[in-house]
This record gives structure tokens, C-alpha cells and sequence, in this order.
């Protein structure tokens, strides 16, 4: 632009009013895209200041930013956003150390307290790696992550059975009801939901009357046919008192040297499981039966869950694990301090 056509534009554009925006849009009638592209290549390009822009058209600030946000609406300049890749070696090197079935894992971090959005992807690749069809059976574990990742996930699988992999509780957190995150999981997948009608700890003196009632007898059989497990992993000490509602043995003394727990389940970091003092019973899916389910799907959205996912797999409740990058790599390094 010559420094006659920046002169000409300082007269184009009032100080303040409302005839700034005419100014604008008179500008570019007049003169083409060239402002348009002006102000674009040196923001986007050349990284120039606003200010530097307002000084080399003559127009102020304010308009400057008119007129980027016009060339966006054009499409002279087009803005994406591309992740960063996951880190291909880390996956492999995780995936062997941990002999793990699969391993998806996310770029980034996940958000802790809704980590669906960002581990939907990976999770919907593990969905599709253990090929279900209908009539398949899937069980479904209480869990934040769990509850989050299947209502953000995309896929339709019309015909599989869903079903809660343990009873419920008295907690009013939706992801301690199992129910319920098969009701989610189902509407997000097409599938068919079947419900558990019974709480997750029991008495030893109610639980054998319990499984003996037909329609729990039924759902527990499918624990034994599932062909996918979806579970969360909690990791202690807990200090959420949302565990203690949802009537989990959080005072446990046989707790104290747990690293997490999967399904109601309790383990050490070497993998051991620990035997809770609590005489109740769990009315869920025992671990034999987890390990004996092909896809064990575990979701782990943070790297707080690093130590509590490592025993998980070691436990054998867990073969295939989907996570974010920052917690693989905080997984990776726990592996690297054990030496």
C-alpha cells in the first residue's frame, strides 16, 4: 500500500463511532482483499503486533482486529489445530512391559473428572478391536472415567448386551450405579441393557438367597459369557468421601497398603489382592471371572492413577487399557524407579 493510500485511510477511519465498521468494510470495497491480506500475513506470518499493523494501514487497533476476524469469515486464513502425535515408542515400551493386550492411548491430559472427551477416541478403537457383534454380552463396572468415556463415545453395536459387571449402591454420584452407566452405555451404543436390581455389599447371610432369585441369577451369567469388561481403576488412599457413601470399606484396615481397586476389588501394587476384613460380601463380578473376559477394558484419565493401573494389569483384572499420554508416561516412569 503506498503512503498515499495510508493517509487516504487514516481520513476512512473516525476515532471512535460507529462509523468504524463502515470504515472497514469501505476499505476493503474499495481496495480489494489487500488489506484483508495485509493484516493477515503480518499476524499470522510474520507475527506482527496489532499496533504495528494499525500503524502500517493508518487504521487503529480496533479495526485491525475487524479486519482479522473478516479474512477468517473469507477464508483467507484458516486456523487448526493439529495434536501432537503420541509417542509411538512409549506405547510399544509400555505395552511390553505391562504384557498388555492392547494399549490406546490419547494425546495430552486428560481431564480427571470428565476424562471422556479426550479418551473417546482411544476407547472407541478398543471397542472395535474386540470386533463385537450382536448378541455379544458386555459388562459394565462403576467408575468416573467409565461413566464418562460411554457417553462420549461414537459407535453403534445393535444387538450387545449390556449389563453391570456389580450391584448398586446408596451413593447419588451417577457413577457409582452401575445401572446407570449401562443405561448410558447402551443409548450411546444401541445396544440392550440389562439391569441388576441388587446392592453391591451384601451380607454373607443375604447374598446366597439373592443370586438364587431368577432375574439376578440371569444378569451373574452373563459375567461368565462377556466377551468385554468396561472397568475403572480407582486409586487409594481415598479421599473421597463419595467411596464411603457408595458403601465401600474405605476404613478398612486390610486397605492400608492398597494401590487402587477394579470392580469392588482391592490390590497392592505388586498386583496382590488384598483381603478386606469387612465380612460382607461383594455382589459383582469376582476376579476369576475378569480374567477370563478377552477385553478387559480399564480406563485411566490421570496420572494420580499411574501406580493404581500398573497393579491393575499385574492383578490380572485388566489386559487392555486406554489413557492419556501424561499418564502412560507417568506409568513408564514408576516402571523406570522399580528398576
Amino acid at each position: 500500500m503506498s503512503r498515499a493510500n495510508v493517509h487516504q485511510s487514516e481520513d476512512l477511519f473516525p476515532a471512535r463511532g460507529p462509523g468504524r465498521l463502515r470504515a472497514v468494510s469501505q476499505l476493503i470495497t474499495e481496495e480489494g482483499t489487500e488489506p484483508l491480506m495485509t493484516a493477515a500475513v503480518m499476524y499470522y506470518e510474520q507475527s506482527a503486533s496489532q499496533q504495528d499493523i494499525a500503524q502500517r494501514l493508518g487504521i487503529s487497533r480496533p479495526s485491525v482486529s475487524r479486519l482479522l476476524q473478516r479474512a477468517r469469515e473469507q477464508g483467507i486464513v484458516r486456523i487448526e489445530i493439529v495434536p501432537p502425535g503420541v509417542d509411538e515408542r512409549l506405547v510399544e515400551r509400555l505395552k511390553e512391559r505391562l504384557a498388555l493386550r492392547e494399549l490406546f492411548v490419547a494425546p495430552g491430559r486428560a481431564n480427571e473428572a470428565d476424562p471422556g472427551p479426550l479418551l473417546s477416541g482411544p476407547f472407541a478403537a478398543a471397542l472395535d478391536s474386540a470386533r463385537l457383534g450382536s448378541g455379544d454380552a458386555m459388562v459394565v463396572s462403576w467408575g468416573r472415567g467409565v461413566y464418562s468415556c460411554v457417553r462420549s463415545v461414537r459407535r453403534k453395536i445393535p444387538g450387545l448386551v449390556i449389563a453391570p459387571a456389580m450391584g448398586g449402591n446408596a451413593s447419588d454420584r451417577p457413577w457409582f450405579q452401575p445401572n446407570e452407566i449401562v443405561r448410558s452405555c447402551a443409548r450411546a451404543l444401541g445396544g440392550q441393557p440389562v439391569y441388576l436390581n441388587a446392592p453391591a455389599f451384601v451380607s454373607q447371610a443375604l447374598a446366597e438367597p439373592l443370586l438364587a432369585e431368577p432375574g439376578i441369577r440371569d444378569v451373574v451369567a452373563l459375567w461368565d459369557r462377556a466377551r468385554v469388561a468396561l472397568v475403572g481403576v480407582g486409586a487409594w488412599p481415598k479421599p473421597d468421601p463419595s467411596y464411603a457413601a457408595a458403601g465401600f470399606p474405605v476404613d478398612d484396615p486390610g486397605l492400608a497398603d492398597a494401590a487402587g481397586d477394579v470392580a469392588g476389588w482391592s490390590f497392592g501394587i505388586d498386583g496382590t489382592l488384598v483381603q478386606h476384613r469387612d465380612n460382607r460380601v461383594l455382589l459383582g463380578i469376582t476376579p476369576d471371572q475378569l480374567r477370563a473376559i478377552p477385553h478387559v477394558i480399564c480406563f485411566a484419565g490421570s496420572a494420580t492413577k499411574a501406580q493404581a493401573a500398573i497393579g491393575a494389569v499385574r492383578a490380572g483384572l485388566v489386559n487392555v487399557l486406554v489413557t492419556d499420554a501424561s499418564t502412560a508416561r507417568a506409568m513408564d516412569t514408576y516402571l523406570d524407579s522399580e528398576g
